[in-house]
């Protein structure tokens, strides 16, 4: 490990030392928690508290004390080609990345943070399969404005910027459109495993059981006829999709991108605000998303995959959130994608003789759920409503499934040119066209049934690079094409 000798070395930001006592955060809560029984103030309710907590509160101090020491063993410092940061108490480690790797930076200015004058900054290059970032540092804002003339990326001084704000109403759109009640109940999910005994107490002292059986009250008085159990479970689905929502307003708003020369600035959110910075060089696709209601009215959100940005679960690697789709080509231009290949030397599209490839499995999810309705009713005459109710909600999600497989039967194809491979497809409720580069697919695989194989089709898979490899499916393609592709592709890798 080479150490500059000259190098002027900085701590980070004080608050890191709570992120350091996170993983031993519950007994500072339950301690705190202790803290809200001596309501009404009082010395004696104070001092009584204090004999009780007394231990609690040592192991508390104790674990801060703790973190505070690990805090002022590490730094970081840079030079003229690279930064360097430094942890550990006993076992050093020190994590060295030159500022020419570098692919995509994140600076993240949480509410609670800006309060301190305090910035997290996470670097990120293009080394492997990493989902979180390469260095990752809470920093003083004149600190990261010290290190940003050092930084390319982050200065990008190198041509004219050109910015793009999208409006209110099409980030509440986006919002909208690609909330789900799924992720709603995920995050309700992660609160309670990280915090289950607070949680609960909170859902206790604000009454959440009386208010969902007060709000199936007023329902079932509006949908006569409804069971009860069924609009129970329907403000629930309800709620969990206006929890979605607001975060994903919460998340995108304020969104704008800019175009410095060879990187990109976008800022989004509004309680967290970040800023994610990124090298041209970095991007592996562009990706055009559409669900079945922006395809109607010709709306598509822009996403790209790269290291650093949209690597979290939690956020969608969006460029614009929502747009025409005529206005997208313009912006895929600068990032050198047509909209159509315009030469393709191998292409390949789906036939409609093949549709049951693509409906078969929501056709036989239906007709289990209309058989399994009927044997219920059967066998349970006396919960015949309520079973009818709970088979309905569940075939119209299927429904719209086989609408979307045939719609995505008509819209599947890839095509093939001298240097990208252009993809249109569905994957589960969304259609998607992506644009990658030849060299940027790391393989080709090929699966057939018997009777794919007597009629001439396949399905193609394709694994694309970037920080978690993904793999791409496109169903009933002919055989021929798709082995042409493959050679074609192994030829170019040869030839290298």
């Amino acid at each position: 490990m080479y150490t500059h000798p000259n190098a002027v070395r900085y701590h980070e930001h004080p608050i890191k030392i709570l992120r350091y006592s996170a993983k031993n955060v519950w007994l500072l809560i339950f301690s705190l928690l202790r803290s809200l029984r001596f309501y009404p103030f009082s010395i004696q309710n104070l001092i009584d508290w204090g004999k009780g907590a007394w231990f609690d509160l040592l192991i508390a101090a104790l674990i801060i004390c703790f973190s505070t020491f690990r805090w002022y063993c590490c730094s970081y410092f840079f030079d003229e080609d690279s930064i360097h940061a430094q942890s550990g108490i006993f076992l050093k480690q020190e994590i060295e990345i030159p500022f020419s790797k570098i692919m995509a930076s994140v600076e993240e200015h949480p509410f609670y943070l800006r309060s301190f004058h305090a910035v997290r900054l996470k670097i990120s290059t293009a080394s492997g399969n990493l989902s979180e970032s390469n260095m990752s540092l809470i920093l003083y804002d004149h600190d990261l404005w010290r290190l940003r003339p050092h930084i390319a990326i982050l200065y990008g001084n190198d041509g004219e910027t050109t910015a793009y704000h999208t409006s209110a109403w099409r980030v509440f759109l986006f919002s909208a459109l690609f909330s789900s009640s799924s992720s709603g109940a995920i995050y309700v999910a992660i609160l309670f495993f990280q915090g289950e005994q607070v949680v609960s107490e909170l859902l206790e002292e604000f009454q959440a059981r009386e208010l969902l059986e007060d709000a199936t009250e007023r329902a079932s008085a509006i949908f006569v006829g409804v069971p009860r159990i069924g609009l129970t479970v329907g403000i629930v689905i309800l709620v969990l999709w206006l929890l979605s929502f607001f975060r994903n307003m919460l998340r995108y708003a304020n969104f704008r991108i800019c175009f410095v020369g060879s990187f990109y600035s976008i800022h989004i959110g509004l309680l967290n605000r970040r800023h994610f910075h990124l090298r041209e060089t970095a991007i592996v696709f562009t990706d055009l998303r559409q669900n079945l209601i922006m395809k109607l009215f010709g709306m598509v959100s822009l996403h790209i995959r790269c290291p650093g940005y949209g690597s979290r679960r939690d956020t969608l690697p969006v460029l614009i959130p929502l747009v025409s789709k005529r206005s997208s080509w313009e912006i895929l231009e600068k990032f050198h994608v047509s909209p159509k290949l315009e030469a393709p030397i191998v292409q390949a599209k789906s036939k409609l003789r093949f549709l049951w490839s693509f409906v078969w499995p929501p056709v036989i999810s239906i007709l289990v759920t209309l058989v399994a309705q009927m044997i219920a009713t059967w066998l349970f005459p006396a919960f015949r409503v309520g079973i009818h109710f709970f088979g309905f909600m569940y075939l119209l999600p299927l429904s719209w499934f086989l609408l979307v497989r045939v719609v995505s039967m008509f819209h599947q194809s890839i095509a093939m040119d001298q240097e990208k491979v252009q993809m249109h497809f569905s994957r589960g409720f969304i259609f998607h066209t992506i644009t990658v580069s030849r060299e940027n697919i790391v393989r080709m695989d090929i699966r057939q049934t018997p009777l794919q194989k007597h009629y001439g089709l396949c399905h193609l898979y394709l694994v694309c690079n970037g920080p978690r490899q993904q793999r791409f499916k496109l169903i009933a393609l002919s055989e021929k094409q798709a082995r042409r592709m493959m050679q074609e592709l192994e030829a170019a890798t040869s030839g290298c």
